[in-house]
């Protein structure tokens, strides 16, 4: 298959006496061939005209024949004129002016139109419940960018719109995009063959320098400021803990099949100067079973960074720190590395943001229901259980935030100015 070696002769013998980890039918190994197969034409609808919405819509178009953009969405016109041109530049696609629509409530009009047989959403995560939700209501299958959500009155509105979504047949994927990474894939099957073991504790990491935001012009008002730097609001993107630490607890949650339980953790703001959020975060989670894992995430300039997750298992531990996954015995040999050579040789399309889309696309031409949309949302809860431990200073479960009534969306949304001092720095010991 080209996706991996064993490089242990002692453990090739042994891997005859491993012990699945659960039962096959608990374990979804997505098919990922290079190109969507034929079929129904699909039209698509975008919800969120950011970098991240355009790339989106672009490996939509990539992932097989017959899928076209019609129609898009989004709050502000300058994102909306930035992705036109670059679907006009790199794919041909011309949108109609009486096609894209601007506003807050925006996303509504894509989601009703009759044509429209795919919504993508990848507009700030503090919208994706909303916009998900009514996306479903509407017959719609949905691409949805991480995360699912940035506080929990938007997870139980996501989760309403998973549950509605698999009893009406319709599909999601999610923009966690390493469940269509082979090298991920092919070391979550290993995983899950008991290479590892039973699963006892894990690491992950997400260490970066600060992230760039726009310098304020005179003429910006408030909300435009802050749609131009919005990984700087918590509202917005529900802090970097949760942004870019999603990744990597939604890779220990698909491999573990566990539920988070608690979080304890702490975080600060030491050089950030934009917006509202922390540029650091340690967190010690626990899961079922008692499974710790240790969560860091920081975004400082001038730091050592650090990237990738760490899971170890009663028979060793598969790590994929430095961009290699390998699994190692207890003693510290390779026992499995997966073969990125081969498999690029065997493959024409290793690209995981398209290959996500190649498996939506399969699925709703074949008529097969794929929903990946709790696992995302269970792991933006572990996160926001994690930011709400930082800034409060205390404990958080998930029963108490699975109930929880905060809701981070300002009441007075609209394109103008609006009441900045609601947008404060939490104070550990201090803040509700």
């Amino acid at each position: 298959m080209g996706a991996g070696t064993l490089l242990s002769s002692c453990t090739g013998s042994n891997t005859n006496k491993l012990t699945p980890l659960r039962p096959s039918s608990e374990v979804y190994i997505p098919d990922l061939p290079d190109k969507a197969i034929d079929g129904k034409p699909l039209k698509a609808a975008l919800i969120g005209c950011g970098s991240r919405g355009t790339g989106a819509a672009i490996n939509f178009l990539n992932a097989g024949d017959g899928l076209s953009i019609v129609a898009c969405a989004d709050v502000f016109k300058f994102r909306m004129d930035s992705c036109r041109e670059r679907l006009k530049e790199v794919k041909g696609v011309e949108l109609a002016d009486n096609m894209c629509f601007l506003g807050f409530d925006s996303y509504k009009k894509v989601c009703e139109m009759p044509e429209v047989d795919v919504v993508l959403i990848a507009s700030p995560s503090g919208f994706h419940p909303e916009q998900l939700k009514y996306a479903i209501e509407h017959g719609k299958h949905v691409f949805c960018e991480k995360a699912a959500c940035v506080d929990p009155v938007g997870y139980r509105t996501f989760m309403m719109g998973v549950r509605q979504a698999q009893n009406n047949g319709l599909c999601i994927i999610m923009g966690t995009h390493r469940h269509h990474q082979r090298s991920y894939v092919e070391s979550y099957k290993r995983v899950q063959e008991g290479y590892i073991g039973r699963i006892t504790s894990a690491n992950v990491y997400h260490n970066q320098g600060a992230m760039t935001a726009a310098r304020r012009t005179p003429e910006m008002t408030d909300m435009e400021y802050m749609f131009r730097t919005i990984f700087h609001w918590k509202w917005l993107t529900g802090d970097h803990i949760i942004d870019q630490m999603v990744h990597y607890m939604d890779v220990f949650t698909w491999f573990s099949h566990l539920k988070p339980l608690s979080a304890l953790s702490f975080g600060s703001r030491l050089r950030e100067t934009n917006g509202d959020i922390y540029d650091n975060f340690s967190v010690d989670f626990v899961f079922e079973g008692g499974v710790h894992v240790h969560g860091m995430t920081r975004q400082i300039d001038g730091c050592h960074n650090q990237f990738g997750e760490i899971i170890q298992g009663t028979r060793g531990s598969w790590s994929s720190m430095g961009g290699e996954f390998i699994i190692f015995d207890l003693d510290g040999n390779v026992v499995w590395k997966f073969d990125e050579e081969a498999t690029n040789q065997q493959f024409k399309q290793n690209d995981p943001y398209t290959l996500e889309h190649v498996n939506l696309v399969n699925h709703i031409r074949s008529g097969k229901v794929i929903n990946r949309g709790e696992i995302t949302a269970t792991a933006s809860l572990a996160c926001i259980m994690a930011r709400e431990s930082a800034y409060t200073g205390k404990k958080c479960t998930w029963d108490e935030m699975s109930l929880s009534d905060l809701n981070l969306i300002p009441s007075d949304l609209n394109t103008g100015n609006i009441d900045m001092s609601q947008f404060t720095i939490p104070v550990p010991g201090m803040s509700i």
